[in-house]
């Protein structure tokens, strides 16, 4: 009689923790805002990803998707990178479905500014999306990239990549591009002064050629229209990827690079794979009027700019900008 009754209280229970851990992402509603300073954001389920508020100095903040669970969390996607708002600015999902940011001052910026938006979404890979009445996806963060690319993310032919203007200093959009071209070939250039490219892959003789970040392997590769690997860049990944966060981002210094960093030990980003061996190929690197000479110190290369005036006069470029580490 015990058993008989101990059992249903049992199963009862299983039946709750699995309905607890098996819910869908939290979901935002029509009317749901946050406001900048308040510390507040929307997260997934897992909390390894949060949208909100990312804190600048000087009392600033970016509309943005970063890692949670890191310390200082990494920042991976902006949606104000040229305009960091004020505290007390507020983005809202309307209720006529638009998401929008408030600045304090009254100035309105539509982050997504179609109609029809019901729900919003952070999702476990990193990608905000908005659905329908439906659940059909009409907006999706991975769509919009700034500087950096997630496991699960693809990079068409309509979409860039652009660096920061200097690092986690300046979020702002910098001087170098990574781009897949109509041609099929992937493309770094430092687009401001109408640079063919100064690191490309090699022709492919496909059509629909897209960069894919694979979400089970963790690995980067060309794909064609039908899915296929023409393309392989990544050459070593961290493993068992699932104990790993992982992303790729072009630098301030027209570099793409894929990183991995252990959810356990907090040991800090590790570069797994880099487009750009030497750091003087990167066109305008030391500036438009600029050489560029590069040196080996150990396990660290440095760049070594000069800026060269119109009468081709060698000066030094000011501390800190002279030697880089690479």
């Amino acid at each position: 009689m015990t058993i008989q009754k101990i059992l249903p209280f049992v199963l009862l229970q299983f039946l709750y923790f699995h309905e607890l851990h098996a819910q869908i992402p939290p979901t935002i509603s029509s009317g749901s805002n946050i406001t900048a300073g308040s510390g507040n954001s929307w997260r997934s389920l897992s909390d390894e990803f949060a949208f909100g508020f990312y804190p600048l100095p000087n009392n600033l903040y970016l509309v943005g998707i970063w890692f949670n669970k890191i310390p200082k969390g990494t920042l991976v996607w902006s949606a104000n990178r040229d305009s960091p708002a004020v505290a007390g600015s507020t983005v809202i999902l309307t209720s006529a479905g638009q998401l929008t940011l408030t600045h304090l001052n009254g100035s309105v910026v539509q982050i997504y500014g179609g109609a029809g938006a019901q729900f919003g979404f952070m999702q476990d890979d990193g990608n905000f999306v908005l659905k329908d009445g439906s659940s059909s996806v009409i907006w999706e963060s991975f769509n919009s990239p700034t500087d950096t690319i997630l496991p699960g993310q693809v990079l068409n032919g309509k979409q860039k990549l652009y660096s920061n203007a200097n690092g986690t200093v300046d979020y702002s959009t910098g001087n170098f591009m990574l781009q897949m071209q109509p041609d099929g070939k992937l493309v770094l250039s430092a687009y401001h002064f109408a640079d063919p490219g100064y690191w490309l892959t090699a022709e492919t003789g496909q059509n629909k050629v897209h960069l894919v970040f694979n979400n089970d392997t963790a690995s980067m590769y060309l794909a064609n229209g039908a899915g296929d690997n023409i393309y392989a860049l990544t050459r070593n990944v961290s493993t068992p990827v699932g104990d790993y966060y992982h992303r790729a981002t072009i630098n301030d210094r027209g570099d793409f690079q894929q990183f991995a960093y252990h959810k356990s030990n907090n040991s800090g980003w590790t570069r797994v794979w880099r487009a750009i061996d030497e750091p003087c190929v990167v066109n305008a690197i030391c500036g438009v009027y600029g050489m560029c000479s590069s040196l080996n110190n150990g396990n660290k290369q440095h760049v070594i700019a000069y800026q060269v005036t119109f009468h081709w006069t060698l000066i030094t470029c000011p501390k800190g900008v002279a030697q880089r580490p690479w």
